[in-house]
């Protein structure tokens, strides 16, 4: 059964502490260990760096039909224009969508 994307990420994490408390150089542990030195280097980078989340901008609307207390935010690329009486909590669902 393959690796849920949670799973894969913390064997990874094992590894990179294994090799951390080695003393050895990573090419010598992955060596040792039959680990593929191109995937640590890969996991390496990508469990040290926080995921890139797009920058969030929200305006208020000043004019127009949706001068009513509307707005609008860009999240990754996507314009959401958001009315009066809009439901919290599905506003909260899409942007976390947008930004996995």
């Amino acid at each position: 059964m393959a690796m849920t994307k949670q799973e894969r990420e913390m064997h990874w994490r094992v590894l990179l502490e294994q090799q951390a408390g080695s003393g050895l150089s990573v090419r010598a542990w992955c060596a040792r260990e039959a680990v593929s030195y191109a995937a640590f280097i890969y996991w390496r980078r990508r469990v040290a760096q926080p995921a890139v989340v797009a920058p969030l901008t929200l305006m208020r609307v000043d004019g127009g039909e949706t001068a009513v207390g509307g707005l609008w935010l860009s999240v990754g690329g996507v314009r959401i224009e958001v009315k009066p009486g809009f439901d919290a909590g599905l506003l909260k669902q899409v942007v976390a969508a947008l930004v996995s």
